[in-house]
């Protein structure tokens, strides 16, 4: 049994994490980000790191069809998704670049606002990414970027590496490292104090990340991670996924909070 016939979910991991983890843990942060940006029709707005849009679609938006909005990712399978989402009519049109935030592909001062969510973990020079992220913004130009926080505040996460720990040993147990490892505001404000921003703001804000129920998060991990397994093991992490999220589950599926570094910085008029 292949791993998209166990898990009960095709395609590629872009696709995956789109259906899967963009809904119902990506997503719902996009307003707030933008708010932080203080993103005003026809204004240029630059999404580094968009994966499938989840930011770049509500920017186009609130640009409006004066604006000027961009989405960059280094990955061709993300950008492929991003450009087969609707958008809504009046928005600005969105332009997909692919390209690395190492030398972003725009003059200097070339946007009113950068955002960034969920790529700066992720990125070998944090410091040097974001002095591109400022450089291509005008003087007095804002920065909007989240991290997630801390992964014992996310109890999916929590459970997730437990249950893969226990059925799949530890080399194959996705541990979130990564994904959690910026997850103190003082050091996100250190990395933009270093890159050369002011009017720096970093904070922890709770979000929601909603599942149908337990398995389909153990769904969503194991077809991302594309873990083939057998019935047996899919039906013991269903099981333990089920034990350990139970006090989050209702009637209207799972439930659990999650916590994000949330920033804000701008181009020093000078710059």
């Amino acid at each position: 049994m292949t791993a998209t016939t166990i898990w009960g979910i095709s395609g590629n991991w872009a696709e995956i994490y789109h259906a899967c983890f963009v809904p119902s843990m990506i997503a719902p942060w996009a307003e707030r980000i933008l708010a932080l940006a203080a993103l005003h029709p026809g204004q240029r707005l630059l999404d580094v790191a968009c994966g499938t849009g989840a930011v770049t679609h509500q920017a186009a938006r609130i640009a409006g069809p004066t604006g000027q909005v961009v989405g960059l990712d280094i990955s061709p399978e993300a950008l492929a998704v991003a450009r087969n989402v609707d958008g809504q009519a009046g928005g600005a049109i969105i332009e997909w670049r692919e390209g690395s935030v190492d030398s972003l592909p725009y003059a200097d001062g070339s946007f009113d606002a950068v955002t960034c969510q969920l790529g700066l973990m992720f990125f070998p020079d944090q410091v040097a990414a974001l002095r591109e992220m400022r450089r291509v913004l005008a003087p007095g130009g804002r920065l909007a970027l989240m991290t997630w926080g801390a992964r014992e505040r996310c109890p999916g996460q929590v459970a997730v590496t437990q249950i893969w720990v226990r059925r799949l040993g530890a080399e194959q147990a996705n541990n979130w490292t990564a994904m959690h490892s910026l997850s103190d505001p003082v050091q996100v404000r250190t990395l933009l104090e270093e890159a050369g921003f002011a009017e720096i703001e970093a904070q922890t804000e709770v979000g929601n990340v909603h599942f149908a129920s337990p398995q389909a998060l153990v769904r969503g991990v194991g077809a991302l991670k594309n873990d083939v397994v057998e019935a047996p093991v899919y039906a013991a992490l269903c099981a333990d996924a089920d034990e350990l999220l139970k006090p989050y589950c209702s009637a209207a599926g799972l439930d659990y909070p999650i916590e994000a570094v949330l920033a804000r910085a701008s181009q020093p008029v000078g710059g």
